[in-house]
């Protein structure tokens, strides 16, 4: 009796194991399971890291997009009723008569050429006297005879607040070849002319010399520094003056 009862429990635990061989044969077939996982399977990313990825992209192809146009300028001769010539803005240094800030001000210049608009760096703690000295080379247009300055303060909590401004047309000596070396009288909240003065230099170049010329500029703006034929257009280039100059006061 005992013997029986063992045969054919033992049997019933075949069956059931063959049944459960069978399953797992069936699952196995209709499974796909691939040699090599990548190495984000089942990885769960957060809302900022896929913000951070996104971000790096469109930020790289951007970057790709920007050295394709560095590396293939146009011509001047393309451009030739477009553009009058290169200027050379140096922004030298301000003196204003009004400190606005609680405790320091940080100014810096924001200036419009035609439909450009450019900033200096910011002067940390420059007050009254900030000095900049950044050069600035631009392509200047055939309809545009004049500069908009603007000097902000540099704030960390609110918006940047404007302080003084001014706008100064182009004297014809300037496009006779003269080195214009000029203080400039700055409006604002103290009235017109009573912010205070910006001391500038200007230098133009035609654009028939820049076409015969054989100088090379050097276009310091992009991440990577080229070398551009003066034969084509640049983008803005930003130069830093020598610190050592010193330069006569009004």
């Amino acid at each position: 009796m005992a013997s029986s009862l063992s045969n054919e429990f033992t049997d019933l635990k075949s069956v059931l194991q063959n049944e459960e061989n069978q399953k797992s044969d069936s699952l196995r077939k209709r499974a796909f399971v691939p040699k090599i996982l990548p190495d984000d399977f089942l990885r769960v990313f957060s809302a900022e890291v896929v913000q951070t990825n996104q971000d790096y992209t469109l930020a790289k192809r951007l970057q790709t997009e920007l050295n394709q146009q560095i590396r293939l300028p146009a011509s001047f001769e393309q451009h030739n009723d477009l553009i009058r010539g290169r200027l050379q803005i140096d922004f030298i240094e301000a003196k204003l008569n009004k400190n606005y800030g609680l405790t320091r001000m940080d100014p810096y210049v924001r200036f419009k050429l035609g439909t450009r608009v450019l900033e200096t760096p910011t002067s940390f703690n420059g007050s009254k006297n900030p000095i900049w000295k950044k050069r600035f080379i631009l392509n200047l247009p055939t309809d545009v005879d004049s500069i908009n300055i603007e000097i902000y303060d540099e704030k960390s909590f609110t918006e940047d607040e404007m302080i003084a401004f001014v706008k100064y047309p182009f004297k014809s000596n300037l496009f006779d070849g003269v080195f214009v070396d000029e203080w400039i009288p700055l409006s604002g909240r103290l009235g017109e002319q009573k912010e205070g003065y910006i001391n500038i230099h200007l230098f133009f170049t035609p654009i028939d010399q820049i076409r015969t010329s054989h100088q090379i500029v050097q276009n310091s703006m992009p991440p990577n520094p080229l070398n551009i034929n003066n034969n084509q257009l640049i983008q803005p280039a930003i130069v830093d003056l020598p610190q050592g100059i010193f330069f006569n006061h009004k």
